[in-house]
């Protein structure tokens, strides 16, 4: 990676930065309003030429902080505080400015703040993982990660099918709080939002405002990132609900624009209905996207008996023989069946969500989580999702 020794230029963009001369971060508020994306007075692409002098670890973990910072709403100040370290300082180090007063060089990131960092993405991604109390790492969730892992080792895009609400975000949201270094960028792609709507979310997601014409914000993203970045799509299969037809081959041609400009990896979730279109589309913008890369991940079309199985237990739930019948108030059931027709109907939430309902069904009556518990779960949800009987008659 080339470093650049001289003082950076830090260009203003007002949108972030009403006034980049002033050294009083602690005032910006004031200016501002009450808004925590504000405090950062600097931008992704700033950030990122600023620490180019600095060591590669140090500089990960500092971009790191600021884009951890900026999506999870966490003050300028706030951040200062946690690290304890003085608020000038701070914003010296991330726009370029901590400097020899001699010399005009650079300084390196310093080393009380460097440590004071790493205790600070400790702590935040060890609250991020308890906040998924319910996570439970499946084969299918391994397979996403192994995804990202080789999108990022390659530094090619990958592309993950699947059908819908089989806990693909889930996984991706997790493999961005587990391994992002500074490096990891996950970006939900908006439904109907067209090319402007899909770089604004992925300038939001890299610390560039939003604001401005889409060529500008382009040029700012692909200098926020580096090759070492992954930046993950989700829900590409969004881009198909574009109120214009070719919207959505925009979207793909400037996605592989950012690609061959960073060289980065990138992975591209998506369903398997907008595989089946890939396929027997002749698109150019696709395939030029898709010809870079090799690797496909293929999630399946329902949710899988392996997936279900650590989850039930996690609950405390035997996985149900096939023979198995519950009867609840009157009404026989079997769990296997019951499981089989949601996994295949309603996906992985409508299975989570008729546990937790269980869950409260059994604490109620202060007895261990049974299938009985289960199945009453179902039966409710099931029925208020049905229409009354005519009463008139």
């Amino acid at each position: 990676m080339q470093t650049d020794t001289a003082t950076p230029t830090i260009e203003v963009d007002s949108t972030i930065v009403p006034d980049a001369e002033s050294e009083q971060p602690q005032t910006i508020t004031e200016r501002q309003g009450d808004n925590a994306r504000a405090s950062w007075r600097m931008s992704g692409d700033h950030v990122q030429k600023a620490l180019a002098c600095c060591t590669p670890e140090r500089k990960e973990l500092l971009i790191w902080c600021f884009q951890w910072c900026i999506t999870r709403g966490i003050w300028f100040q706030d951040f200062c505080k946690q690290v304890d370290y003085a608020e000038n300082t701070v914003y010296k180090v991330l726009t370029g400015r901590h400097t020899d007063p001699k010399t005009g060089e650079r300084y390196d990131i310093p080393e009380k703040l460097y440590q004071a960092c790493l205790n600070f993405r400790k702590l935040e991604v060890k609250r991020a993982q308890l906040g998924e109390t319910d996570f439970i790492i499946t084969p299918m969730v391994r397979r996403v990660w192994t995804g990202c892992d080789l999108a990022r080792e390659s530094r090619t895009p990958v592309i993950i099918y699947g059908a819908s609400h089989i806990g693909k975000t889930w996984a991706l949201r997790q493999y961005t709080i587990a391994n992002n270094h500074g490096r990891t960028v996950m970006v939900r792609v908006p439904a109907k939002a067209g090319l402007k709507g899909l770089i604004g979310e992925l300038a939001t997601a890299v610390g560039v405002s939003p604001k401005g014409d889409t060529p500008k914000m382009i040029a700012r993203i692909k200098r926020a990132l580096s090759p070492n970045h992954l930046v993950i799509f989700d829900e590409v299969h969004q881009l198909q609900y574009t109120y214009r037809q070719q919207s959505f081959f925009a979207c793909i041609e400037v996605i592989r624009e950012i690609y061959d400009a960073v060289e980065c990896g990138m992975v591209l979730c998506t369903t398997n209905v907008f595989r089946t279109r890939f396929e027997s589309a002749q698109k150019e913008e696709l395939e030029q996207l898709f010809r870079r890369g090799v690797h496909r991940i293929q999630l399946g079309d329902i949710v899988r008996v392996e997936d279900l199985k650590p989850i039930l237990a996690k609950a405390g739930l035997d996985w149900p023989t096939s023979k198995l019948t519950v009867d609840v108030e009157g009404i026989k059931d079997r769990p296997h069946e019951v499981l089989r027709q949601l996994a295949r109907e309603g996906g992985l939430k409508a299975i989570t969500e008729r546990l937790r309902y269980a869950r409260l069904i059994a604490s109620r009556s202060t007895q261990i989580l049974s299938w009985a518990h289960f199945l009453h779960a179902h039966l409710i949800i099931d029925t208020s999702a049905k229409a009354p009987d005519d009463d008139w008659s």
